[in-house]
């Protein structure tokens, strides 16, 4: 008996704690933090978080906010935290353009893995490269592109990387993708690279990249010979 009325005292005690917590307005949300965005407008974050001032911060759902914060494309990754008494931190990982891809007359802004951020009807940045040799029928905006051949589309989003990461994204103008055996690259200032195959691609494109700082400190153009099986050579326009 004693031990069933243990259990209602406390039970009694969880509730009224429960009720304090969600109703006292020392638990109203005051801040709103959001961190991580450069393409996402702080604004369109929270109203798609429905988080707003002055809700108690225990009645958040955080699930349900992260859930419709990522029907916008170019957010990757969210983290919703509870800073007690009154402050709401939402930090976000964003996805970035990294190429375009021609689609009637407009272009398709995707991310190195594929996804598609967006399409405008001419290219936003100069820096980023144009992926010509897609073959596919049907997009939708915040999806990956799909690509009738994957192993296009796979070799695609390495190429993006591998590129990128050897920071040559603002250097490569346009990537041929559409024989695979035989990748080809337009850099800027008259230079070309057939790369061949999608082996060893790290290694080409890191070697492409020494050719091609030479070849522009020397005012030359040519193409940088990658496809054939001997060693890489630099073949200067006459």
């Amino acid at each position: 008996m004693r031990g069933r009325f243990k259990y209602v005292v406390l039970l009694f005690i969880i509730c009224i704690f429960t009720a304090f917590f969600l109703s006292s307005s020392f638990f109203q949300i005051k801040y709103l933090v959001v961190n991580g965005n450069n393409n996402v407008t702080r604004e369109e974050i929270i109203k798609l978080s429905s988080i707003y001032y002055g809700e108690n911060i225990f009645r958040i759902n955080k699930r349900n906010s992260m859930k419709s914060i990522f029907q916008n494309p170019y957010v990757k990754m969210i983290k919703i935290n509870r800073v007690l008494p009154d402050k709401v931190v939402i930090d976000i990982i964003e996805r970035g353009i990294m190429a375009y891809v021609p689609y009637v007359g407009s272009y398709l802004n995707i991310d190195e893995e594929g996804m598609i951020l967006e399409i405008n009807p001419a290219i936003k940045r100069t820096d980023l490269p144009l992926v010509k040799g897609l073959q596919f029928e049907t997009f939708k905006v915040g999806e990956f592109l799909n690509v009738k051949n994957e192993e296009q589309f796979l070799t695609t989003t390495q190429l993006i990387k591998v590129i990128k990461n050897a920071g040559m994204l603002n250097l490569v103008s346009e990537i041929d993708i559409s024989d695979l055996s035989n990748i080809r690259l337009i850099i800027k200032e008259g230079i070309k690279a057939n790369l061949g195959s999608a082996d060893n691609m790290d290694y080409k494109i890191n070697f492409a990249r020494s050719v091609i700082e030479d070849v522009m400190k020397q005012n030359l153009k040519g193409t940088i010979e990658m496809s054939h099986n001997g060693n890489p050579v630099f073949k200067q326009e006459q």
